[in-house]
């Protein structure tokens, strides 16, 4: 797990915004210090620096009491296939 940052303010839809380190990936998930999942990335903004991310809490978290939390990103592998030869690449007898 990777550190994303700390739960900054609440807004007026319920989804907690966090001042960022980095910016994560559209719907990843997010969990506190005992991975427990918090919620899911819907949106990232701001300065490139340091954006701000939007979390869409679960349905039964109390938003009040996770206010200055340390929140956490779970780190995915790359799902992609990798590098593929072409022509280019091969060699040729």
């Amino acid at each position: 797990m990777k550190l994303l940052g700390v739960v900054q303010d609440i807004s007026h839809d319920g989804k907690l915004i966090v001042r960022a380190r980095f910016a994560p990936k559209n719907g990843a998930i997010v969990r506190d210090n005992l991975k427990v999942t918090m919620g899911r990335v819907t949106r990232v903004f701001g300065p490139v620096r340091s954006p701000y991310v939007a979390i869409q809490p679960e349905r039964d978290m109390k938003t009040i009491a996770i206010l200055g939390k340390e929140v956490y990103v779970l780190e995915e592998g790359d799902h992609a296939k990798g590098k593929r030869r072409d022509r280019a690449d091969r060699k040729m007898p």
